[in-house]
């Protein structure tokens, strides 16, 4: 029943996008990001094979398959501009609208699926690396959540699963340890043996160097992907500076892009990167980066299989474009109406 409901909905949004394309509303958001200058940063985190993408324990919401990801970078080649993160300059008007490919993480699969892709349509890529975890099977907690909780009988569902993931991130690292042991133990007791995916491993330095040398572009992600927001800020500071000092150290260049593990920042954590030199960030919140946008926090649109693709489950341009530009106009239009407002109300000081 559930696939029935999944597929269902995928329908009523490809319809809905449809409209908006027939409509002109989709052709007028492109054209005020254009007209703005806008640059519209792409977040993903996982492309896979056919084989590994059912193999896999990260989430759905992270995971592109590789057909799908081969026509979503054909299609921004053909019709858009791809631009490198670092390089890019919001604000400047352009005949396209610009778009800039990041991927989160690390991956080992960035380098033997989505990077010989890239490489082939030339396209500039920025991969966000967590130091502490590089070459290492299943090093992130999720993944072993969702091993675990898929194992146990009667398997748990993706929501029920997702439910517990986000759960867990408000929890201290002693705590959320303890949660997986209690989850490891029950299914022990249920005789099942679970092991990591031998695909969910973390890229190595040898592939990151062939990378950096074919100009892919690398960023900081932490040293081993803790929530800033959620840990001491000599804690964070640590987890900024170290990772930074093993990219400069291994890649032999500065590093000044960061990307904060799970979208999580505050002015505190601004200001922490600030100081430690880097000149741009870029967030999980949905948006287009335009000449307003803070440096430090640089909004991006998440991409994964749900949502660029259509009824028929492969690539659709009208998904891809509703789930960007669209969506993307929409958000950046409402932050500018509560900035307006906020700058509306009166000082404590006009009083």
């Amino acid at each position: 029943m559930k696939p029935v409901l999944g597929n269902a909905r995928r329908v009523l949004r490809w319809l809905w996008a449809g409209m908006l394309v027939t409509s002109g509303c989709l052709w007028w958001a492109k054209r005020q990001l254009r007209a703005g200058g806008a640059v519209v940063p792409l977040m993903l985190h996982r492309v896979l094979g056919e084989a590994d993408y059912l193999r896999t324990h990260s989430l759905p919401g992270i995971v592109v398959r590789e057909r799908t990801f081969r026509e979503l970078v054909a299609h921004v080649v053909g019709r858009y501009e791809p631009v490198d993160l670092r390089a890019a300059e919001p604000g400047k008007p352009s005949r396209r609208i610009r778009v800039a490919f990041t991927f989160d993480d690390g991956w080992s699969d960035n380098y033997s699926v989505a990077f010989p892709i890239t490489r082939e349509f030339e396209v500039p890529l920025t991969v966000f690396l967590c130091p502490g975890l590089i070459d290492q099977n299943s090093p992130f907690w999720p993944e072993t959540v969702v091993g675990l909780m898929r194992a146990v009988r009667p398997p748990a569902e993706e929501a029920e699963v997702e439910a517990v993931i986000e759960g867990l991130k408000k929890y201290a690292t002693e705590a959320r340890e303890q949660h997986l042991l209690k989850l490891s133990e029950q299914a022990q007791e249920q005789g099942m043996s679970i092991a990591p995916s031998d695909v969910d491993r973390t890229l190595s330095w040898a592939a990151i160097t062939e990378m950096d040398r074919a100009g892919v572009s690398f960023g900081s992600h932490t040293l081993t992907h803790q929530i800033l927001t959620r840990i001491p800020l000599d804690t964070a500071r640590q987890e900024v500076r170290q990772s930074k000092t093993a990219i400069e150290t291994a890649l032999q260049k500065c590093c000044d892009a960061f990307a904060y593990p799970n979208g999580s920042w505050s002015s505190q954590t601004r200001h922490l990167l600030a100081e430690e030199g880097f000149q741009l960030a870029v967030t999980t919140e949905r948006g287009a980066w335009t000449a307003t946008c803070d440096r430090l926090a640089i909004p991006r649109s998440n991409i994964s299989e749900d949502n660029v693709v259509g009824p028929t489950h492969r690539f659709s341009p009208t998904m891809f474009e509703y789930t960007t530009f669209w969506k993307s106009w929409r958000a950046t239009k409402a932050k500018s109406r509560l900035e307006f407002r906020a700058n509306q109300q009166p000082t404590p000081a006009a009083l």
